[in-house]
């Protein structure tokens, strides 16, 4: 049986049903995650020992079970290396903070831990995520596993990687400004960012102002139902989070999820290039989503005038913020992006350069709600072009049609979803001449994850990417 293949929730069912213990599943998971390691450097940190231990542990309870499990029983995952986590070193990337290790786990993998799931490690990080490439000078250079001289993005490199080659089948994320959902395009997986706080960030220091989400990444649509029912709900100590947030289902049938649902297609937002083999992959599904019921309008015109700036200006004054409260010997650790945050005077601002700052966010959330008024999806390509060089010998620089670009053209449209809270997800969609996967990106309304998760299986009944996976070899 091809473990790696199977999604968390066939995993948690043939535990159940006494058809695989959770040793057998560890094991193998470990056998996938160590190959994995080697060729893509997925991890920072791995317990295996403690992973199986607490395998044991579920197939001894489940011995005398006879009532019904937690849904995740026995089912292997991740977690950036971002989010705190009992017991196990978190990073957040840094030399710095190479030895940390917290004392509890954040509310979404405490979550996870009480459905039964079982944690093995963390994914990969550069630096605070303050990078959209995966490298950092604690953990090295992640590489794609399509191919492994490319990128496979950030910053929840880590994440994409591990949920494209079984090396966990749950990748708990975050997502900044595109983070779940470059990776995942570049590795040809399922990444989605909920609406802010439907799952909570509560360790997130910018509780008001938030532009991070709790996000996951995985090969199975079914897998993201059952990630974010387990993680959504309301948190005392993150303020977006204290409401109502409606379970997600899985959809019955495929035939009728899009009749009478209409998308947006903005090829090009933000005013950013297109590589045309991109472009053509994503305008085919949505052709083909026209034959399933999908009314799509396309427009080369971007109605919310939307400027990448605002969002990259503020998650660099974040960082700022943060590395300039640290200790002087945590600011020697630092690397050389962080290390360049501590004197930067662009980020000495006044009071009222963040209120227009703000003022100007707000007004792009009302663009993107008059836009949302009148469809329920707005698409875009999720990556303007195939990922970048992992480790090149000169200035990081992304080919869009033929020339060499700075990164932001590759994928800085994503970060409106980051800016107005809305939802928004990364879904395979084909894949270019060069075997390098390709996403198709949408932004639902807030709370309207349902949209996304149905447009995924949607999709999913045309191009079954999960039954294609790199080679390890």
């Amino acid at each position: 049986m091809d473990l790696a293949a199977l999604s968390g929730s066939e995993i948690a069912r043939l535990i159940a049903e006494r058809e695989l213990s959770a040793v057998e599943v560890m094991e193998g998971t470990r056998d996938v995650a160590e190959r994995v390691q080697k060729t893509c450097n997925a991890f920072v940190t791995l317990d295996w020992e403690a992973a199986l231990d607490e395998a044991a542990r579920c197939d001894r309870t489940l011995r005398g079970q006879t009532g019904d499990l937690p849904a995740l029983y026995g089912v292997p995952f991740s977690v950036k290396d971002l989010l705190n986590t009992k017991g196990m070193r978190t990073t957040y990337g840094s030399r710095a903070f190479a030895t940390h290790v917290p004392d509890s786990d954040v509310a979404a993998v405490a979550r996870f831990r009480a459905a039964g799931a079982i944690l093995i490690g963390k994914t990969t990080t550069p630096e605070f995520a303050a990078q959209v490439l995966t490298d950092c000078e604690l953990s090295g250079i992640s590489r794609n596993p399509w191919n492994t001289s490319l990128s496979p993005g950030g910053s929840s490199g880590g994440a994409g990687i591990a949920a494209a080659t079984g090396a966990t089948t749950l990748a708990i994320s975050t997502d900044g400004g595109g983070s779940s959902r470059i990776p995942a395009a570049a590795c040809g997986v399922l990444g989605m960012k909920p609406t802010v706080g439907a799952i909570p960030h509560e360790s997130w220091p910018f509780h008001f102002g938030n532009n991070s989400s709790i996000s996951m990444n995985c090969r199975h649509p079914v897998d993201l139902v059952a990630m974010f029912n387990t993680m959504a709900g309301a948190h005392p100590l993150d303020p977006w989070s204290r409401r109502f947030v409606r379970p997600l289902e899985v959809p019955s049938g495929v035939g009728e999820l899009l009749q009478g649902k209409r998308a947006l297609f903005l090829p090009g937002l933000a005013g950013l290039p297109r590589e045309p083999q991109v472009l053509a992959l994503v305008e085919e599904m949505l052709n083909e989503l026209g034959s399933m019921g999908l009314e799509v309008e396309s427009s080369n015109v971007d109605p919310t005038e939307f400027s990448p700036k605002i969002a990259t200006q503020m998650m660099a004054a974040n960082l700022a913020a943060r590395v300039r409260a640290m200790s002087a010997e945590q600011q020697e650790l630092l690397g050389p992006v962080m290390q360049s945050l501590l004197d930067d005077q662009r980020f000495h601002i006044d009071g009222v350069g963040m209120q227009n700052d703000a003022i100007a966010r707000s007004a792009l959330y009302d663009e993107l709600e008059g836009q949302l008024a009148d469809y329920d999806l707005v698409v875009t390509p999720t990556l303007n072009a195939p990922p970048p060089l992992a480790d090149p010998k000169e200035d990081q620089r992304v080919m869009i049609n033929g020339k060499k670009e700075a990164l932001a053209k590759w994928w800085s449209h994503l970060s409106i979803a980051n800016l107005t809270g809305h939802p928004a997800i990364s879904i395979p969609c084909g894949a270019d001449d060069s075997g390098l996967p390709v996403g198709l990106h949408a932004i639902s309304g807030w709370d309207c994850e349902q949209q996304l998760i149905d447009l995924a299986f949607a999709i999913s009944s045309l191009r079954d990417w999960t039954a294609n996976a790199p080679s390890l070899d």
